[in-house]
């Protein structure tokens, strides 16, 4: 059986251990990314905590009016089973 090839990733620099026999990556070792600034890193957490808040703030409107969407909903579906005591619901499976 011949050995694993070596071959450098030339997009990310990963060395990459291809079975010759498969031409399937059998392992690859990625480059660690260099440090970053720290002051770099607090400011990217800080703008990553104000889209959180605003898409739970989006997140909680859209809740609040889902209820009351519903709330209309079943309100006139309630008055229009009044008005039709004797109709039935349609049935999901006459359609076929």
């Amino acid at each position: 059986m011949p050995e694993a090839l070596d071959v450098n990733c030339p997009c990310c620099g990963a060395l990459l251990k291809v079975d010759p026999e498969t031409g399937s990556v059998v392992w690859a070792d990625k480059k660690k990314a260099p440090a970053k600034n720290f002051d770099e890193l607090v400011s990217r957490v800080a703008s990553q905590k104000d889209a959180l808040e605003d898409k739970f703030a989006r997140s909680v409107a859209q809740t609040r009016n889902q209820k009351d969407i519903l709330e209309k909903k079943f309100e006139e579906a309630k008055k229009r089973a009044a008005a039709d005591p004797t109709g039935r619901p349609p049935n999901p499976f006459d359609n076929e």
